[in-house]
């Protein structure tokens, strides 16, 4: 199924998320792509709830209540003052769809905004409109002033080393060993349940980083219990290689026959290439 690169990273977001809490047990639950109303509105955002009395000790999931709404923006995308308040209104609608009277209270909600890169022009528009921009961990600001649901903002390129290793794999500019890193990690866990999200992680990992595939095979480190996974991933780029190995064989030996002057048709059968690709060759020398 083709995807836009928009979706594609979506989806990347979600799956590192699930990781996260499901190699910590956490009893979450969760949403993606709300449709709210008979002529929906469409929720482009992660959801994870959880009930009140549970408490998450990881950076981001100690501002949980208990629905928790995250904006997410793929590298390329902006974050704006507009976007910001988007999300707001997004949020306000959300609570007021598919419930009784005030089932969800405004209190019970929060809103995460996700984005690689730090969005200096939307702090510095929040701090001149009166909000209060807190640094609560490395990477992670909470918005404080008059708005209606608590909002925190996680610049994933910020956050320390070792934190939420999924989500650093969804940019451009991984290296090979921060993947191979993030995979032997999560074996260590011994939780067979997120191997689906990671591969998913990986994937658009993958796609953001066209070469990264060549390099990771180069390394011959990936533990043997995670093989099977990566060969899934690759088995489309071997396929094009040796396809590609074959060709190339094919051209060298028809290459060869026209230096030493033999008759298209003979080299059509050694070569098994078309006269069209043979007299293109030809051409060429």
């Amino acid at each position: 199924m083709e995807e836009s690169g928009r979706t594609r990273f979506h989806y990347g977001f979600y799956a590192a998320m699930k990781v996260e809490y499901d190699l910590v047990k956490a009893p979450v639950k969760y949403e993606q792509e709300k449709e709210l109303g008979e002529d929906p509105v469409r929720l482009d955002f992660l959801i994870i709830k959880k009930e009140p009395d549970v408490k998450l000790n990881d950076p981001i999931g100690e501002f949980f209540r208990r629905e928790n709404l995250f904006e997410y923006k793929s590298p390329e995308d902006g974050l704006t003052i507009d976007d910001f308040y988007k999300a707001q209104g997004y949020g306000l609608i959300y609570k007021g769809f598919d419930k009784k009277v005030n089932e969800l209270p405004i209190e019970e909600i929060t809103l995460t905004l996700v984005r690689h890169s730090y969005p200096r022009e939307l702090i510095k528009i929040l701090q001149e409109t009166g909000f209060n921009v807190i640094e609560s961990h490395s990477g992670i600001y909470k918005i404080e002033g008059k708005i209606s649901i608590p909002v925190q903002i996680v610049v994933v390129s910020k956050l320390p080393d070792g934190e939420y290793e999924g989500l650093k794999l969804l940019a451009n500019g991984v290296k090979a060993d921060d993947v191979i890193h993030y995979v032997n990690k999560v074996i260590s866990t011994g939780n067979e349940n997120v191997k689906e999200n990671v591969r998913t992680v990986i994937e658009v990992c993958l796609s953001a980083n066209k070469n990264l595939g060549k390099e990771l095979r180069e390394t011959g480190k990936m533990d043997d219990i995670f093989k099977d996974t990566f060969r899934y991933l690759f088995e489309k780029d071997f396929a094009n290689e040796r396809q590609q190995g074959i060709q190339e064989d094919r051209e060298r030996v028809a290459i060869d026959m026209l230096n030493n002057g033999e008759p298209i048709d003979k080299i059509k059968t050694y070569s098994r290439l078309t006269e069209d690709v043979i007299k293109g060759l030809a051409v060429s020398l």
